[in-house]
């Protein structure tokens, strides 16, 4: 009989036959770290049908409800996982921006003191300056969000999943656990962030086309959330829009009440020297 090759495994030092470890899992023609063993991996990593994120960003546009499915019973050894194919996708966005750029002007807080606010029947007195001060703050607020729209909406992703199983129904929150809510969400997420590197492109092209297309984010969003939730939920299509409109309608309230509170908490602390300023 002819003798099998065997294989000591360079990760645990295990002895066996095949092409995987049977102990840890590791490939048996692991080797040294070259140029070419970097780039091949990559490439398999990009193009793979097993774990691969072409085969995941395939489903997430053609069977995206299926695919949440998928993974919420177990079947993911085919998928990307969210969170890695998430900053995947937010770095391949930065990327793209910083050569792109944005049609919104950089404003930060150091600008505060450019911004003039006029009021009705305004007198020069403390109380004045206090008011126009804390509206400055706003409207830097705001141009921030609208600068760093990508960072917002990934350190914002527990109020949307929060906002989900509040919009979703009783019943889905009995079947499905936060965890589980949180896979169809951070997909979601991706698929509006691969909108906005389209949109970063298209910067570069046309302006015209760019502002046509920037207002329509938000019907990309709905739709995002309404394709991943949708055959997880049971819903209707319509039905799962309006849950979606809902959920939206949660969100930003939330996102007002911290800032209301945040704003509240910052005067009261800062009061006297807003007001010397």
């Amino acid at each position: 009989m002819e003798e099998k090759k065997t294989t000591k495994c360079l990760n645990c030092e295990t002895e066996f036959e095949g092409k995987f470890c049977p102990e840890c899992g590791q490939r048996a023609d692991t080797g040294r770290f070259t140029v070419s063993f970097i780039f091949t991996n990559f490439l398999q990593g990009i193009l793979s049908n097993d774990g691969g994120v072409w085969f995941t960003l395939k489903n997430l546009f053609t069977r995206p409800g299926q695919m949440m499915i998928d993974i919420i019973n177990g079947k993911r050894k085919s998928y990307f996982s969210p969170f890695p194919m998430l900053f995947l996708t937010l770095s391949l966005y930065v990327i793209i921006f910083a050569f792109t750029g944005s049609k919104d002007d950089d404003f930060s807080v150091g600008d505060l003191d450019k911004v003039e606010v006029t009021t009705e029947n305004q007198e020069n007195n403390n109380d004045n300056i206090l008011r126009d001060k804390v509206i400055s703050y706003v409207i830097v607020f705001n141009n921030l969000y609208k600068n760093h729209y990508a960072t917002v909406m990934v350190l914002t992703i527990p109020l949307y999943l929060f906002a989900s199983r509040i919009s979703y129904g009783r019943n889905n929150r009995k079947r499905y656990n936060w965890g589980e809510y949180c896979i169809p969400v951070v997909y979601a997420t991706i698929l509006v962030f691969l909108y906005r590197c389209l949109l970063s492109i298209i910067f570069a092209i046309s302006d015209k086309l760019y502002d046509f297309l920037d207002n329509w984010v938000w019907v990309v969003f709905l739709v995002a959330f309404t394709a991943c939730f949708k055959k997880m939920l049971g819903f209707s299509i319509v039905k799962t829009v309006w849950r979606t409109l809902l959920m939206c309608v949660v969100y930003y309230a939330v996102i007002i009440l911290l800032i209301v509170v945040a704003g509240t908490i910052f005067v009261l602390i800062n009061y006297d020297a807003l007001k010397s300023v």
